[in-house]
C-alpha cells in the first residue's frame, strides 16, 4: 500500500466519522423532540452514545489502515557503484518479537 492510498483512506475513515456524527445529531435532535419533558437529556444520551461508538470505531479502523500499510520513510543516500544521492523508501515489513 502506497503512502497515498493510506492517506486517502485515512481521510475517508475521517469524512465518513464526521458525515455519520452529523447524522448523530440529526437522530438525537428527533429523539429530543419527541420526548417532551427531558429533551436535553434524550438529546445528550442519543449524540453522545452515537458519537462515542463512531470515533471509537474510525480509531481502530486508522490504526488498522497505518498498521497494514506499515511504516515507511524516504532518504536520499549513496549507493555502492553511484556517484550521486538517490531517493529510497525503507518501509517496516515486520516488528521485532521479544
Amino acid at each position: 500500500m502506497s503512502r497515498y492510498t493510506e492517506a486517502l483512506l485515512v481521510g475517508l475513515i475521517r469524512i465518513v466519522a464526521n458525515c455519520l456524527m452529523l447524522g448523530a445529531l440529526f437522530w438525537a435532535m428527533y429523539q429530543a423532540s419527541t420526548v417532551p419533558g427531558s429533551g436535553m437529556l434524550t438529546l445528550c444520551s442519543w449524540f453522545f452514545g452515537i458519537t462515542v461508538v463512531v470515533w471509537t470505531i474510525a480509531v481502530y479502523l486508522t490504526k488498522w489502515v497505518r498498521r497494514k500499510a506499515g511504516s515507511s520513510t524516504q532518504s536520499f543516500i549513496v549507493l555502492p557503484g553511484s556517484d550521486e544521492p538517490c531517493l529510497v523508501e525503507w518501509k517496516v515489513v515486520g516488528s521485532v518479537k521479544k
